[in-house]
């Protein structure tokens, strides 16, 4: 039976250096996402970094593979659908600059920065 995915939207905190951001990224994906059809997808995509960038894309990404959204600095990631949310929370607050990193619950990319 095929593993049933969720997305989850990682709010990352702000002030961080692009550099800082995009490690955050690396790390977040590094350890809330281990799907082998998750590396197909970015094998097919054609990155050797753990997740896409939206703005360096220029057609939708392939279903489950984790996105960055430059522009709102925000994570889109797919998780198991019975992940506990408070489990991938605690797990993004381990890691280097993750303190600040909100997850909420999302069905497309956010568009918009969280003040808006």
């Amino acid at each position: 039976m095929p593993k049933k995915f969720r997305s989850i939207t990682l709010l990352l905190p702000p002030g961080l250096t692009p550099g800082r951001y995009h490690a955050l990224a690396e790390g977040l994906v590094g350890k809330l996402v281990n799907d082998p059809g998750i590396a197909n997808a970015q094998e097919q995509m054609g990155t050797a970094r753990s997740y896409q960038v939206l703005s360096e894309l220029d057609h939708a990404p392939l279903e489950h593979v984790p996105v960055l959204n430059d522009s709102t600095w925000t994570l889109t990631l797919p998780v198991p659908a019975d992940a506990d949310l408070k489990d991938v929370s605690s797990t993004a607050k381990s890691l280097t600059d993750g303190e600040g990193v909100e997850v909420e619950t999302a069905a497309a990319y956010r568009t918009t920065k969280r003040d808006s």
